[in-house]
C-alpha cells in the first residue's frame, strides 16, 4: 500500500494543495516553515485519525477556515478523506462512502512515522514503548486489539475492586477480577512476545545496516511475567501473594501493563549495552528508524500490505555515514517520504530515482541530473498554521 496523491484543504499552512508522491523514494525539500512536517502530519492523520502533534484537530485547521480536509489516494486506486470542523466533527469517507467508525480508515493498511518525538521511544519510559507496541499489535492483527482492549479493562475494574476494599468491602470480590485479569493478561502476553519475536530478528538485521561500525543489535520483551510463563496457576498464585500490598495501594502492579521492550547491543562479553541509558544520540534514533523497518516487514509478512514510511528531519541528526546507510536502505524499502531543509544531504544519484516535491516558495528548482522534481499544485501556505 502506497500513497499516489494527497489533497489538503484548509489544513494547518495549507489553505490548499495537491501533491503527487512516487511508490519508492520522494524527498520534501523546503526551508523553516514551508509546511513540510504539516505535508508528513496530514497524511499520517488522514488514515491514522490521530495526529502525532496534537490531540486536538480544532488545532489542525488553518487560522480563518472553516473546516480542516484532507484526501489520499493510495496505489490501488482506493481514497480515504477525513475531515474536521467544530460544527460537523470528524467525518470520514472510504471510496466516498461515509464511514461511521475510524478503524476502517486504519483497516486500509499500515503507515509508519518518524518524528523528532519518536526518540522517545528509545529515551523514554516503559509505558510509551509498550504504547507503541500495543499499536503496531492491534494494526496487523485485530485479535492483539482485543486482548489489550480485555487487559486494559481488567486493570481498570480490579484496581476499582481494590480501593472498594481497602475501604472495607469483602476481600472475596476480588477473586472474579483475579481470574480476568489472569486469562486477559496471558493472551497479551503471548501475543505481545510473539509479536517482539518477530520484530527481533528483523531489528537486529536493520540496526546492523545503520551502525558504520556494524554491531550486534536486538529488542526483547523485559515481561513482568517472566518468572510466571504461561502457568494460570502460578499467576493467581503471585496475585495472591501480593494482595495485601496492591489491597493497601489499589494498583494492580503485576502483569503484561508492566512490561518493557529492551533496546540494545550485544556486546563481545556477553553484556548487554542498553541504548535507552548508554547509546548515543545517532545510536538511539538508528534505533527507532531500524524498529520502524522492522515493523514495515512484518506488517508486510502479516497483512501482505507494507504502508508508507514519514521521516521528518531525519536527516539533520545523522552523520554522513548512516545518511548513506540509510538512503540505501530506504531505495529498497517501499514508499518514504523524507522531509529536509537541503537536498545537499543526498547525492545526486541517491535523488537520481527519487520525487523531489520542493516547497521553497511553491515554485520549482533546478533538479539534480536525472531527478524527477516537482513543484505543488495551487499551493497556499501564508497566513497561519505552524510550520
Amino acid at each position: 500500500m502506497y500513497i499516489a496523491e494527497i489533497r489538503l484543504s484548509g489544513f494547518r499552512s495549507y489553505a490548499s494543495a495537491h501533491f503527487a508522491l512516487s511508490p519508492g523514494l520522494n524527498v520534501v525539500v523546503g526551508a523553516n516553515a514551508t509546511g513540510k512536517t504539516n505535508l508528513v502530519e496530514a497524511a499520517y492523520w488522514s488514515l491514522r485519525a490521530t495526529s502525532p502533534r496534537t490531540s486536538r484537530d480544532d488545532k489542525l485547521m488553518r487560522w480563518g477556515a472553516d473546516a480542516a480536509r484532507v484526501e489520499v489516494m493510495l496505489g490501488d486506486g482506493r481514497t480515504a478523506a477525513l475531515a474536521y470542523s467544530p460544527r460537523l466533527g470528524r467525518r470520514a469517507t472510504v471510496d466516498g462512502v461515509a464511514v461511521n467508525s475510524l478503524e476502517r480508515l486504519r483497516r486500509l493498511g499500515p503507515v509508519f512515522l518518524f518524528v523528532p518525538e519518536s526518540l522517545l521511544l528509545v529515551k523514554g519510559g516503559p509505558a510509551r514503548r509498550r504504547a507503541h507496541l500495543d499499536a503496531f499489535g492491534a494494526d496487523v492483527d485485530p485479535a492483539y486489539q482485543a486482548s489489550v482492549a480485555a487487559l486494559q479493562t481488567a486493570v481498570r475494574q480490579r484496581n476499582a475492586q481494590l480501593a472498594r476494599v481497602r475501604a472495607g468491602g469483602p476481600e472475596r470480590a476480588l477473586d472474579p477480577w483475579d481470574a480476568q485479569l489472569v486469562s486477559s493478561g496471558l493472551e497479551l502476553e503471548r501475543r505481545r512476545r510473539a509479536l517482539v519475536e518477530a520484530l527481533a530478528e528483523r531489528f537486529a538485521g536493520f540496526a546492523a545496516a545503520l551502525s558504520p561500525a556494524g554491531g550486534a543489535f536486538g529488542l526483547s520483551l523485559r515481561s513482568a511475567l517472566a518468572d510466571i510463563g504461561d502457568d494460570p496457576d502460578g499467576y493467581h498464585e503471585a496475585l495472591w501473594a501480593r494482595r495485601p500490598r496492591e489491597i493497601e495501594s489499589a494498583v494492580s502492579a503485576l502483569g503484561p501493563h508492566r512490561d518493557d521492550l529492551e533496546i540494545f547491543e550485544s556486546l563481545p562479553t556477553g553484556e548487554r549495552r542498553d541504548l535507552r541509558l548508554f547509546g548515543s544520540q545517532g545510536e538511539q534514533r538508528a534505533a527507532v528508524l531500524a524498529l520502524l523497518l522492522a515493523e514495515r516487514e512484518v506488517a508486510e509478512q502479516w497483512t501482505g500490505q507494507r504502508g508508507p514510511l514519514f521521516l521528518d528531519d531525519v536527516m539533520s541528526e545523522l552523520d554522513d555515514a548512516r545518511r548513506r546507510l540509510l538512503v540505501r536502505l530506504l531505495a529498497a524499502s517501499g514508499q518514504a517520504v523524507v522531509t529536509t531543509t537541503t537536498s545537499m544531504y543526498f547525492r545526486p544519484e541517491e535523488l537520481a530515482g527519487a520525487r523531489i516535491i520542493d516547497l521553497q516558495d511553491g515554485l520549482p528548482a533546478p533538479a539534480a541530473e536525472g531527478s524527477r522534481r516537482v513543484a505543488t499544485e495551487g499551493r497556499e501556505s501564508s497566513g497561519g498554521g505552524s510550520p
